[in-house]
């Protein structure tokens, strides 16, 4: 999991992803089969949070790939979900969250293929056949909203953790 940047949550527990959205994306992890530390970690493009929990701004996204780079060689990841349109689009370059998540199932999640690895510490560190999975940000404010095509941003979310799941499954059958 790649999300934007520690919340004020993450910032007191020193740990990612334990606020409330946190908390509805490990609930859907859960109900998918997958437990955090075992089938999956959590990371942040930006690693400290930014003033007023505003979002990071391009030039904070920049300086800090090099460390998500570190993270995803480290990690070797069969899959990488970004979680939201910031985390997203860094590893992308492309802006929109529903424009990735189109664009990748497109090409079988595979942003080799897409030729969508747009930073070049990134797209030297991703594993030939890590797959990418863009998902909206867990966000309760987030999930009531509809996405550009009128469905509910929620569907979409839990959609393509059933896809995460799927992509898992299919992994372990080849080994």
């Amino acid at each position: 999991m790649i999300g934007e940047a520690p919340g004020a949550e993450e910032d007191k527990a020193g740990k990612g992803f334990v606020g409330r959205a946190g908390q509805t994306l490990h609930h859907l992890m859960e109900a998918n089969g997958f437990t955090r530390g075992r089938d999956y970690g959590c990371a942040n493009v930006v690693r400290c949070r930014p003033p007023d929990n505003r979002r990071p701004t391009p030039r904070e996204v920049f300086n800090c790939l090099p460390l998500l780079a570190d993270t995803i060689r480290v990690a070797n990841p069969t899959a990488v979900v970004t979680v939201g349109e910031t985390s997203t689009r860094a590893i992308t370059g492309i802006m929109g969250l529903y424009q990735n998540i189109q664009a990748l199932h497109q090409y079988q999640q595979d942003p080799h293929q897409a030729e969508m690895l747009c930073h070049p510490e990134i797209k030297a560190a991703w594993p030939a056949d890590t797959l990418l999975i863009p998902m909206p940000h867990t966000s309760p404010l987030a999930w009531n909203r509809n996405a550009p095509g009128g469905e509910k941003w929620k569907n979409i979310g839990e959609r393509q953790i059933i896809l995460a799941a799927y992509i898992r499954d299919q992994t372990a059958c080849r080994k």
